[in-house]
């Protein structure tokens, strides 16, 4: 078994130079059979797992991330795979997803502004999830750019339609005489 001690106290396992971090503000566990608990000592601002505050003692995955003040812990990196405090290889995420950037971009220009901006707004979150670590997270604002940038795509294509039709239909009249 090995603990962690983690806070702003030079004392701790894992000094964290942040001002909303209590001096021992949490410590987590790596039990004999390789599960991970998070304890929360209490804490002035508390332990974030996910992003849901907890409060007292919370078993982690191996993809969970914990955030205690304004701070991201890189908490993996704590054990090593013979809980001997090497660093862990990447969490498996596989490759980044495209953000369709430049597409939501493209789409916003040449066809319909309002669902190219929601494309815009999902693509942005794409490279800040993946660098935190959140590649599920990731992956979810990939696919909604994704479907918003089509969503805004056919709806441009539909009204471009339906002006070549209603030019036709007008030039069509004029040259009869209506």
């Amino acid at each position: 078994m090995k603990i962690v001690k983690i806070g702003r106290s030079s004392t701790n396992d894992v000094n964290v130079d942040d001002p909303n971090v209590s001096r021992a503000h949490c410590q987590i566990i790596k039990d004999d059979y390789g599960n991970y608990t998070i304890i929360d000592t209490n804490s002035l601002n508390g332990t974030f797992v996910n992003g849901t505050k907890r409060h007292g003692e919370v078993k982690l995955n191996p993809n969970d991330i914990v955030r205690i003040g304004n701070t991201t812990l890189p908490w993996q990196t704590y054990f090593g795979p013979g809980g001997d405090g090497d660093p862990l290889p990447p969490p498996p995420g596989g490759t980044k997803p495209d953000s369709f950037m430049v597409w939501a971009i493209l789409s916003t220009i040449f066809c319909c502004l309002p669902l190219g901006i929601a494309s815009i707004v999902n693509a942005s979150k794409v490279d800040g999830l993946w660098a935190s670590g959140d590649h599920n997270g990731a992956n979810e604002a990939a696919r909604k750019a994704r479907t918003w940038f089509w969503w805004s795509f056919g709806l441009g294509a539909v009204v471009v339609i339906i002006n070549i039709i209603y030019y036709v239909v007008v030039g069509v009249a004029i040259g009869m005489g209506y």
